[in-house]
């Protein structure tokens, strides 16, 4: 069984992006929503062909909003872990 992270907010732009953490086809998908009315946006990390990991934008197209709030998510289980 995957884990199944709570919901939650992450600090972005100047705003608080309330995100929605997902399974989908046995992979976690997070689901933002921004306050400022710009449409949804879903993001999953994947493992590139050198092995490292990225954030992709699903559809593909909003990566600069991808990788800076996908960092922001990874920060948020570094901070979630140590608490």
């Amino acid at each position: 069984m995957l884990f199944q992270a709570d919901d939650f907010e992450v600090e972005f732009e100047g705003m608080m992006v309330a995100i929605k953490v997902m399974d989908m086809a046995g992979r976690t998908v997070f689901k933002l929503d921004f306050p400022d009315g710009r449409k949804s946006l879903m993001i999953s990390r994947s493992r590139v062909f050198d092995g490292s990991k990225v954030w992709m934008s699903i559809p593909e197209g909003r990566q600069p909003e991808a990788i800076p709030i996908g960092a922001k998510i990874v920060e948020h289980f570094k901070n979630t872990k140590t608490q």
